[in-house]
């Protein structure tokens, strides 16, 4: 095997219209092979066998690598981007996928296996209804302005084509989520948003958390359709050669098989696929709005993908975004060093009842019992004075002795011992001064607190008044009550994620787009290594992580399966 193919000139490209290109077939409830053929005029026949030493054109007029194997497709990453896989390989394409850890699946793998897909079908045939329109008023506001048309439709009109699709071609079926009950869209009040339908999971006996029945059920489809999985096989970089019209071709990857580079051609195109930048600390402190030093996503997810499309010329978009959470410092450091996630205990238990959040000052700064994704921008809070810094980090989750006795906080009950980095004391101001917390501002805190739990109202920040903080009951009480039984404990949290989910530009047929607005020749990316997020920067509802990035995967399989075959 020869060594590294030579760089091509790295010189930035002049602004250029953007490329004009075949748009992808149009997909219905199942798509046979010839149906996809079809929709690809001009295809050269795909399935070629993997050959050795078999060079492409060199870029750049260098010497090009020689190819230990050849594919038609390149996915680069092996959770939500087996949707493409999959779609790509039924089309008949030959495709190989490439994953960096011994187990496929990423974060997708240990996650809830819920997709938020609106106007999905399998609402409609449990009687839900659901309209365009609803749901794309609900995505414009969800959006901030951080997502363009073009993405937000894209989802809208391939979203429940993907479910229809993967449905017919994999072992997968989907019913409305059972896990999300009447709490689907986490903001329940505004226009376009339902409180159940647009959450979907896999059908199974199996209780708890569906992530590895939705990878399983993926990874069969793949595999039964042709696919190949590689494992242990990190890619490293992305092989180009530079056009002559200035824009850059990608050919294909420079992996790793062991210590020995290993070269995959991409006859049609590479997928990347390979999460977010989750483990790379260095990227999150210049990237993200603030500090977020945890995170429940895989260990594996350092921002490769990230990082090879930007070496190959791509723009970035959404990168100050997270999917955001709460969790215990203390649960999660001694974690970090072993590159595993922390857990949704502080997120779940700081909505109890008997519960409040408090910043250093002792003051609240947010509603408790809203949406994990939301309530981490009200983390980071600059103080412009003195200083300076983020008022609310640290942050501690507070209770007294009613939700220590029911269990419903730190996770066990009286006669139980509670986890060692929960502190105990007597009294709120002891607990303060243990916790290094203002003890006049906390006690000004839960005087007031108390006061509006003995009411039933939080004029401060409306805990209790979403549907969604009451998990669809009416008594505010399941989340407004008193800080007023000794003795009271408290616990440091911290803003967390379960990822992050900025990357490479993208259009609306998942092509990779450099920062002039130009499509990257043979480069397409969905998940949490395209800067798509929500699309935008909010979370929809149950499943708001999974379904854009399963659809966005099905856009691309779709447009690699009518790519032609390049020479």
């Amino acid at each position: 095997m020869s060594d590294a193919p030579d760089r091509p000139a790295t010189d930035a490209p002049r602004p250029a219209p953007e490329a004009t290109l075949p748009s992808g077939p149009s997909t219905g409830t199942a798509l046979s092979r010839r149906r996809f053929l079809g929709g690809a005029a001009g295809s050269a026949a795909v399935g070629a066998a993997a050959v050795l030493g078999c060079a492409p054109e060199a870029p750049s007029g260098a010497s090009g690598p020689t190819w230990d194997l050849e594919a038609d497709v390149v996915l680069v990453g092996t959770g939500t981007g087996l949707v493409g896989g999959l779609v790509a390989a039924v089309s008949g394409a030959r495709v190989v996928a490439l994953e960096k850890r011994a187990i496929v699946g990423g974060s997708t793998g240990h996650s809830g296996g819920v997709l938020w897909i609106p106007t999905n079908r399998v609402m409609r045939a449990e009687g839900i209804e659901d309209s365009r329109e609803q749901a794309l008023a609900y995505l414009t506001h969800l959006a901030q302005g951080q997502a363009t048309p073009e993405l937000v439709e894209a989802f809208l009109d391939a979203g429940p084509d993907m479910v229809d699709f993967v449905q017919a071609n994999s072992p997968l079926s989907f019913r409305v989520s059972t896990i999300m009950g009447d709490n689907a869209d986490y903001h329940p009040e505004w226009t376009g948003a339902l409180k159940r339908g647009r959450s979907i999971e896999p059908v199974t006996d199996r209780q708890g958390l569906f992530g590895p029945e939705l990878i399983d059920g993926l990874r069969r489809g793949f595999e039964a359709a042709g696919g190949e999985i590689l494992t242990e096989t990190p890619a490293v970089r992305l092989v180009t050669r530079d056009r002559a019209d200035g824009t850059r071709e990608v050919l294909g990857v420079e992996a790793r098989r062991g210590d020995a580079p290993f070269f995959v051609r991409a006859r049609r195109g590479v997928h990347l696929a390979a999460g977010g930048f989750d483990w790379d600390f260095d990227m999150k402190r210049h990237f993200l709005r603030g500090p977020t030093t945890y995170t429940l996503g895989a260990g594996g997810n350092t921002g490769d993908g990230i990082r090879m499309a930007q070496a190959a010329g791509a723009d970035l978009r959404n990168m100050n975004e997270v999917w955001g959470i709460s969790v215990y410092k203390g649960e999660a450091e001694p974690v970090k060093a072993h590159r595993m996630g922390a857990t949704l205990n502080a997120e779940i238990e700081k909505r109890a009842a008997g519960t409040i959040v408090v910043n250093r000052y002792g003051e609240r700064f947010h509603d408790e019992a809203a949406d994990y994704d939301t309530t981490w921008r009200s983390y980071h809070t600059w103080e412009n004075w003195g200083e300076l810094g983020y008022r609310n980090v640290p942050a501690f989750l507070l209770f007294d002795s009613k939700p220590r006795r029911d269990g419903t906080v730190a996770g066990a009950k009286a006669d139980q011992p509670l986890p060692d980095f929960v502190v105990e004391a007597p009294s709120l101001d002891e607990l303060a001064r243990k916790l290094g917390i203002d003890p006049q501002g906390l006690a000004r805190t839960v005087a007031r607190w108390n006061a509006f739990a003995a009411q039933g109202e939080d004029p401060d920040f409306h805990r209790g008044e979403s549907r969604y903080d009451r998990y669809g009951q009416d008594d505010k009480g399941i989340t407004l009550a008193p800080l007023d039984q000794a003795p009271f404990y408290g616990a440091e949290i911290a803003p967390a994620d379960i990822g992050t989910c900025g990357g490479a530009r993208v259009n609306a047929r998942a092509q990779v787009l450099d920062p002039f607005g130009r499509v990257l020749p043979g480069l397409y990316a969905s998940g949490n290594n395209a800067g798509i997020g929500s699309p935008g920067s909010s979370y929809g509802g149950g499943g708001g992580t999974i379904g854009p990035a399963m659809t966005f995967s099905f856009i691309a399989g779709r447009e690699l399966a009518a790519a032609p075959a390049r020479d």
